[in-house]
């Protein structure tokens, strides 16, 4: 019984995610803009070089940008570089931390099949992440594009993040992160 009604509190909470190769419908324009940079500068190979395609040549999108570097593996991907932007979203710095000791649980499996699907793609991964708890809705859009180092292999991969809905700051969505994890817990005792 006490697990039916958990059940039911838990269905005003979730996150969902959708990923496509090409815009979505409300992707915003400039992740739009940023991929076709991405492709112009990929006139040789089919993906730019990490060197060619930077946050320097980017100045005016840097603050909602990351630099992640996947030349150790998924598992082991460090953010090389990040806006500001994306350190207030997150609520603390992100340069040379491991996915890991930024992300948890369902979280962290969900951004490492992100850069898996990016890589298996070898292109653009849109990306529209939404969370419900209770009346609260936030979320984000996100764009992954691969880039080569300097051997002619994917090692890095450049992150734009631009939120939606109420996100501002990390204090917008960490007071709701204990509910989201206790919903989660609740969800797979139930499997």
């Amino acid at each position: 019984m006490g697990m039916l009604i958990f059940s039911r509190l838990a269905a005003p909470f979730g996150m969902w995610e959708t990923h496509a190769g090409e815009p979505l419908q409300d992707t915003p324009d400039l992740m739009v803009e940023l991929r076709d940079q991405w492709r112009e500068c990929a006139a040789g190979p089919r993906i730019p070089r990490a060197l060619d395609f930077t946050p320097v040549a980017l100045r005016s999108i840097a603050n909602n940008l990351a630099l992640v570097d996947l030349r150790l593996g998924v598992e082991q991907a460090r953010y090389l570089w990040a806006g500001q932007g994306l350190v207030k979203l997150f609520g603390s710095p992100l340069t040379g931390k491991l996915l890991s000791q930024c992300y948890k649980g369902q979280t962290l499996a969900e951004v490492r099949d992100a850069y898996r699907r990016m890589l298996e793609l070898g292109g653009p991964v849109f990306s529209d992440r939404r969370f419900r708890v209770f009346t609260e809705k936030l979320g984000y859009h996100r764009l992954m594009l691969p880039l080569l180092d300097d051997t002619g292999e994917v090692g890095f991969a450049m992150l734009m993040i631009l939120p939606k809905g109420n996100l501002r700051s990390s204090m917008d969505w960490r007071c709701l992160e204990m509910e989201l994890d206790l919903v989660e817990a609740l969800r797979s005792t139930e499997r």
